[in-house]
């Protein structure tokens, strides 16, 4: 049973506590580092889940479709702040407090068994997004965040002052590395602001995120 067929099945007193809402492309569905006590079901449109690393390099985690589910975890663990969740696309949303939720898990198998496979699935996701961001070098760290940046759509608004602290590197080993990057075509920097040259380089040289 896929999920879109859970969710139209769930109990009508479950049903009856659904808070639906809509997110314009650009927006976001849950802001990062917040406390949630909200399950959050995407009936429609795609969504991107992204977080910062212990250095503070941001990057993309997980692309969510159309009837996948986020913010799961943190209604098991309260000591658990929320990642950033941004509407790729116009989206719909169904938001279930976790009280409902967890009436629901017990009532229905289907469901329970769904959210036990989600919160494994990221459990291992998360560990190994982790140890990949550990052997990315300073120049790859850079192109990560730029990238992440530009996929969020706040290119424009990044600073080399906000990169140093996100990859965790002084200005002159920034410099550094943003000239190597701009030498290979990859990126350029002009009037203070970065744009992305090419993002096939990007890919080739964050292969192991793509």
């Amino acid at each position: 049973m896929n999920f879109k067929d859970i969710v139209n099945g769930a109990p009508m007193h479950i049903k009856k506590e659904f808070i639906y809402r809509k997110h314009k492309k650009g927006s976001l569905i849950i802001h990062p580092h917040e406390q949630n006590n909200y399950l959050y079901i995407l009936a429609s449109g795609k969504a991107e889940v992204y977080r910062q690393s212990y250095e503070g390099a941001m990057f993309s985690l997980y692309i969510y479709d159309s009837y996948s589910c986020f913010g799961e975890i943190e209604i098991f663990n309260e000591k658990i702040k929320t990642l950033g969740v941004i509407a790729k696309q116009n989206c719909e949303t169904i938001a279930i407090h976790k009280i409902n939720v967890f009436e629901w898990m017990k009532s229905d198998f289907n469901f329970n068994f769904y959210i036990i496979k989600q919160l494994a699935s990221k459990l291992m996701l998360s560990s190994d997004t982790a140890a990949k961001l550990s052997l990315l070098t300073v120049k790859e760290r850079i192109l990560l965040s730029i990238n992440n940046h530009y996929k969020i759509g706040d290119l424009d608004n990044l600073t080399k002052q906000v990169l140093s602290s996100e990859v965790s590197a002084p200005i002159r080993s920034l410099n550094r590395s943003i000239a190597e990057c701009i030498n290979e075509g990859i990126i350029s920097y002009k009037d203070k602001k970065f744009s992305i040259d090419s993002f096939e380089e990007i890919e080739n040289t964050l292969n192991i995120f793509y």
